[in-house]
């Protein structure tokens, strides 16, 4: 038998969707904060927010005569016709927050708007409405959350321990606090004031105060027509992605296409790990489509390829200067200057250590004792330190998403090098203005070597090189009686083979800008390789490239002053002279006041 549910239950199912957790409701309360154009937001949470949550802000208010109103599912005033979904600007618009939250908690919300004499208090348990009254209040609005998920329990048995949910809430707030570094944001939890951003646009400012270690990412600004940000230095990775925030018109968001884009941008320099990364990306309201999930969260791109290559463009650009190479000999240095600012620090950063310490600790507990099938990525022991351009803050209307241009470091020139010495028969000394840089002799041939290999393979023409003596591959019975697309591989990248029966092909050309060894060792390489894959592609084509660097210069192989200023000559050369073909760094820098400072001169 079928029948229609009763609205309440069906709230209930609803608010499942939107609230799944208390960081959930924290969200979207925030972000209705910022869409009434708050300059002051402030959110106090007891018991991970389990049993109370409060955000205070002194945004535009509501009226007494639409507050029961506001809790009505699908009840906004961010859009009015489905043409408006076209144009999304607003953080919220599908009128679900309020509704979801009040179904599943006993909410309390008091509001004023400016030219209102008083305020409105309302009560809601469950979703009804219990009372309503005229109260005084200040211009703004406050909602208390209390007894999340207490009608249920189902759900309340979901969540996760007190710290590991505030937790949750903790990194929310201090990631709106990066985007909007002109709302001040003030976080408390459990009676205990945990930051307080200052909220005057200074997001510098913001980062010292919730992120003290700022100087060990070595982040990277980024500029771009409609891209604006940090990124970490090609060195400096982190073991997951929680290092990396994106923006989009000043919506948090989750995108695996600005992922990709970010990877791309490093063009292979990273040899493990994620970069960190912080990007703020402005697009047409009507090229995106944020309404493909309750929680907002995810987004998809209309003009995908564009944003991708506007992002890895401008993340190229960052990485490709001075700032892009690798810092060595820091880590003394770094802990020195952290212990400095740790003997420094204010009473309110103090508490964000003392509270991720005691988080830690409990983490470790409650995995002992949390069952298997229950799956959280854990907390890393890694803080990262994002940065931020400033961003001006929402209107009463809808957030808008204005970033201050960030300088561009300069491209990084090798003309201004001078070469100081050679060490340990590997290592390459050379000297800029105020920074010494050491190159990896076998890391910085295996780029020359790797882009020398493909730019021949890219060559259009492909004429083979005859050779005055042939020679043969053997492959195993299933290679050769697999599909012969591997060959065509092979004669486009410049060989002249041909099937010689027996299990064997003969070889009477080799590609002009590869050696007769390397050109033996390939072709066998590549058809072992073809075999393995089930058929040759641009994948194996690439770690074959890789594997052929086998031939280049080693370490400890001694070269002459002439052969080490040819290598440079022909690193600088290169497309990425900044990284191996595996990702290693080429070269490392250590500035003059490092080393000044491992002198105890500064």
């Amino acid at each position: 038998m079928i029948k229609v549910l009763d609205s309440f239950v069906a709230d209930k199912i609803a608010a499942g969707e939107v609230i799944e957790r208390p960081v959930s409701a924290v969200k979207e309360l925030i972000e209705n904060s910022i869409d009434a154009g708050a300059r002051t937001i402030i959110t106090e949470i007891r018991n991970g927010g389990k049993s109370y949550i409060r955000v205070t802000d002194d945004g535009c208010g509501i009226s007494f005569d639409e507050t029961e109103t506001a809790f009505l599912r699908h009840a906004t005033s961010k859009i009015s016709s489905v043409t408006d979904l076209d144009g999304i600007v607003s953080l919220g618009f599908r009128g679900e927050a309020l509704a979801s939250i009040s179904a599943v908690s006993r909410l309390t919300m008091v509001t004023r708007t400016a030219d209102s004499p008083s305020g409105a208090k309302i009560v809601l348990h469950g979703g009804r409405v219990v009372s309503k009254e005229r109260t005084g209040a200040n211009t703004g609005t406050t909602v208390i959350v209390e007894d999340l998920f207490y009608n249920t329990p189902a759900r309340r048995k979901f969540m996760k321990s007190d710290a590991r949910e505030a937790s949750s809430i903790i990194e929310l707030i201090q990631q709106y606090a990066v985007c909007y570094a002109d709302i001040r944001f003030m976080m408390i939890n459990n009676g205990q004031t945990l930051f307080s951003a200052s909220g005057d646009g200074d997001a510098l400012s913001v980062i010292k105060t919730l992120y003290p270690d700022l100087a060990r990412y070595g982040l990277i600004p980024v500029s771009g027509d409609d891209v604006n940000g940090y990124v970490s230095d090609p060195g400096r990775t982190m073991n997951t992605r929680k290092g990396q925030l994106f923006f989009v018109n000043g919506r948090l968001v989750s995108s695996n296409v600005i992922e990709k884009a970010v990877e791309e941008g490093y063009g292979g320099r990273i040899f493990s790990g994620f970069p960190a990364a912080v990007l703020f990306i402005e697009a047409e309201p009507d090229t995106i489509d944020v309404n493909i999930h309750p929680g907002k969260r995810e987004i998809r791109f209309l003009r995908q390829n564009e944003i991708r290559q506007s992002v890895s463009d401008a993340v190229r650009r960052a990485v490709m200067t001075d700032a892009g190479v690798p810092k060595g000999f820091v880590k003394n240095i770094e802990n020195t200057e952290r212990e400095s600012l740790n003997n420094n620090t204010s009473g309110e950063q103090a508490s964000i250590r003392e509270f991720l310490s005691s988080l830690g600790r409990e983490e470790k507990r409650e995995e002992k004792s949390e069952p298997s099938g229950v799956a959280e990525t854990p907390a890393s022991d890694d803080v990262y330190v994002p940065v931020s351009s400033s961003v001006s803050s929402a209107s009463a209307s809808y957030p808008s998403s204005e970033y201050k241009a960030v300088k561009e470091p300069a491209p990084f020139d090798f003309d201004d090098l001078t070469f100081k010495g050679y060490v340990f028969d590997t290592y390459i000394i050379m000297q800029g203005r105020d920074e010494l840089y050491i190159f990896d002799q076998h890391a910085a041939h295996e780029r020359v070597f790797y882009e020398k290999f493909m730019r021949g393979y890219n060559d259009s023409s492909h004429s083979p090189q005859p050779l005055l003596t042939a020679f043969t591959i053997s492959v195993s019975p299933d290679v050769y009686s697999m599909s012969r697309e591997w060959l065509d591989d092979l004669a486009r990248m410049g060989y002249d083979i041909e099937d010689f029966g027996e299990r064997t092909f003969i070889v009477r050309g080799i590609p002009a800008y590869m050696e007769i060894s390397e050109a033996e060792g390939f072709a066998a390489g590549y058809a072992e390789a073809a075999g393995e894959a089930g058929g040759a592609n641009r994948t194996v084509i690439d770690k074959l490239i890789m594997r052929s660097c086998k031939s280049v210069v080693k370490a400890h192989d001694r070269l002459s002053e002439m052969e080490i200023l040819d290598l440079m000559k022909k690193l600088s050369d290169c497309e990425n002279p900044f990284s191996c073909p595996h990702g290693r760094p080429t070269f490392i820098r250590v500035s003059a006041y490092e080393i000044e400072r491992s002198f105890k001169r500064k």
